[in-house]
Parts: C-alpha cells; sequence; structure tokens
C-alpha cells in the first residue's frame, strides 16, 4: 500500500534530497549532524546529547533515512518529554550517580549540588531530597528525578 505524501512531506523529501547527493535515499549520521548542528533549538542541548539521539535515530547503523529524517525534523523540542530531553536529563543523573547503581543518594546529590557551582544550606538541602523522593526509600531513582526536573520546569 502506498504512502501519502502531505504538502510537508515533500517539502521535507525536498530538504533530504539536498543531502542524499548519491541517491541512495539514505544520508550517513555524520552528514546528517553537520546539517543540524546549527539549529537554534538544538543549541540549548550538549552535543553529547544530539550524537545519542542520532545513534538511536538511525537504529546504531550510522545512515538516516528519509522517515527517520521527517522524524527529527518534525520533533517538538519545546515539550518536555521529546526523546532529546529524555537523553540530556539521563546524562545529568549519571554524572550525579557517581557509584552508577542507578539511584542517587543525598550525598550523590549534594555533591552535584556544588559540582553544579550551587551551594544551598542543610535545612533547604533536605527538603530538596524529600522533595524527589517520591516513594520515601531515601534515594532518588531516575523515573523520581526526572518527573520532578518535569514539575519544576512547569512551575
Amino acid at each position: 500500500m502506498a504512502t501519502k505524501l502531505t504538502i510537508e512531506d515533500g517539502l521535507l523529501q525536498e530538504e533530504f534530497n539536498k543531502f542524499d547527493k548519491d541517491k541512495t535515499g539514505r544520508i550517513s549520521a555524520i552528514n546528517f549532524r553537520q546539517v543540524i548542528v546549527h539549529d537554534a533549538h538544538l543549541k540549548v542541548f550538549h552535543p553529547s546529547t544530539i550524537d545519542t539521539y542520532i545513534a538511536t535515530l538511525s537504529h546504531q547503523t550510522g545512515w538516516i533515512d528519509f522517515e527517520q529524517f521527517k522524524e527529527f525534523m518534525t520533533l517538538d523540542t519545546s515539550k518536555f518529554k521529546t526523546s532529546l530531553i529524555t537523553i540530556e536529563l539521563k546524562q545529568a543523573f549519571d554524572e550525579v550517580d557517581t557509584n552508577k547503581d542507578g539511584f542517587i543518594s543525598p550525598q550523590e546529590a549534594r555533591l552535584g549540588i556544588t559540582f553544579a557551582g550551587q551551594r544551598i544550606a542543610g535545612s533547604h538541602f533536605s527538603g530538596i531530597v524529600h522533595m524527589f523522593d517520591d516513594n520515601g526509600d531515601g534515594k532518588m531513582s531516575f523515573e523520581e528525578f526526572s518527573t520532578n526536573v518535569m514539575k519544576l520546569s512547569h512551575e
């Protein structure tokens, strides 16, 4: 069954064709990165976030086809739960989770906040840790971390 292209799809196909110079129906992930790295909406993301997303988008093949190109080009970076933001949050979480157990302890959180150049008094810090520890187990999972960052970003 043939897929009907919309006007937007046609415009995206034209853009894709500009980069698909050898007309194979795919562009290298490296060339794709060079094209998108200057996008104003993407400048807020760390370069490693972009690289991780492109690798995931290409299914680790190193090639981007039209459907993958379209998926990326129509990604709404203003919404919190996009793949790019999730990747960036996971990278931040993993940096703070120094013992790599999949959780952030209060000690790791304090160290992470200090490395970020922030100083928080002990009583305020305890409140922050408690706010992020939804299940009360004394540590923060990635799900608790991302959920609470999302809540804070909407306030």
